[in-house]
């Protein structure tokens, strides 16, 4: 492709996003596309930058100004696309490009509604999704934005670690924002109502609004942000315990590394996780199903668990390799019917 990707998003901390980005910067430069991260403000998001430099990924920083995104965008060519990531920047950018008649595409990432400001800046969001080329992470959010295409998130697949589901006790993890629409108050009460027990431990990994919410618990423990690949030696299961969802990089990370999910049937994981096939897909989510399911697992030999794990890997392979992903990216960053004012 003749074109420069500008992938541009307002970033304080590493999420499911920016994970998303340093995927999609793999992709792109796989294929040979120029590609580089714009970030609308330094934040101080010292951990993301770290990552970014250690993957040779380039990055600029605007002053926090939408004059100072306008003068930025009027300095690229007309080979540049604009692709944005997260509410912010999505609003933003699309305004911007619109002025200074730069092709436009987006990606939603989420599929909560939020409350008050959130609310109204992702309502924004979406009115203002006419001024761009969508595309959204799952059939859910897919629905609820004009003309969006849905892109399923991908992963730099690898040949999966040598994993040993004979140690106990099994380490059950949770890898996200501390918000509520992750609901780590869930993963807090099932580590609570398990104290009892010697065949488990909880390993919590994020942060966010609902850290000071974490309990004092002997099997809980707190790792706060953590570089993505130190997580996975960590645990052998992970807990998605969401109230809201989209598809979330971890539970594709994860399958990557061999580890076994345990998930609340929210956003797009439905439609990847086959219960007792390729991971546990729960009906609710609640604490109680999320310790229903860990004792059901308890109970299955190491070879059992194996095959569970190496079948969601297969499917990953086949599904999330980013090679159907590239070819929708290449047509919308290519496409010759692009907004006009």
């Amino acid at each position: 492709m003749n074109c420069q990707i500008i992938l541009f998003v307002d970033s304080s901390m590493i999420g499911g996003i920016e994970t998303h980005i340093v995927e999609l910067h793999k992709l792109l430069s796989k294929n040979n596309v120029s590609c580089s991260v714009l970030f609308y403000k330094n934040h101080g998001n010292n951990d993301f930058y770290t990552l970014l430099d250690k993957q040779s990924i380039r990055y600029d920083f605007l002053q926090g100004t939408p004059s100072s995104l306008i003068k930025q965008l009027r300095r690229y060519d007309d080979n540049t696309v604009i692709h944005t990531h997260g509410y912010k920047a999505g609003i933003l950018g699309r305004l911007a490009c619109k002025l200074t008649h730069k092709h436009c595409i987006s990606t939603y990432h989420a599929g909560d509604a939020g409350t008050g400001k959130m609310w109204l800046y992702n309502k924004l969001d979406l009115w203002l999704s006419c001024l761009s080329t969508n595309f959204a992470v799952s059939e859910q959010i897919s629905k609820t934005i004009k003309n969006a295409t849905l892109l399923e998130n991908f992963i730099d697949i690898k040949e999966p670690p040598t994993v040993n589901f004979f140690s106990s006790p099994l380490r059950i993890g949770f890898v996200g924002r501390l918000s509520y629409e992750k609901a780590p108050d869930i993963f807090y009460t099932l580590a609570e109502s398990m104290q009892n027990s010697n065949n488990v431990m909880f390993h919590l990994f994020g942060d966010g609004p609902m850290r000071n919410t974490i309990p004092q618990l002997e099997n809980l423990h707190y790792h706060g942000l953590t570089n993505r690949e130190d997580i996975w030696h960590q645990i052998d299961v992970l807990l998605i315990c969401s109230r809201e969802e989209g598809l979330p990089m971890t539970l594709l990370e994860s399958m990557a590394h061999h580890k076994i999910v345990i998930s609340s049937p929210v956003g797009a994981i439905p439609s990847i996780i086959k219960n007792n096939t390729n991971g546990l897909l729960m009906k609710t989510g609640d604490a109680q199903e999320c310790q229903n399911c860990i004792n059901a697992l308890l109970i299955q030999s190491p070879d059992q668990k194996s095959a569970m794990a190496q079948a969601a890997y297969v499917m990953l392979k086949e599904r999330f390799s980013g090679k159907n992903q590239f070819l929708l990216l290449q047509n919308a960053y290519t496409a010759k019917s692009r907004l006009r004012l």
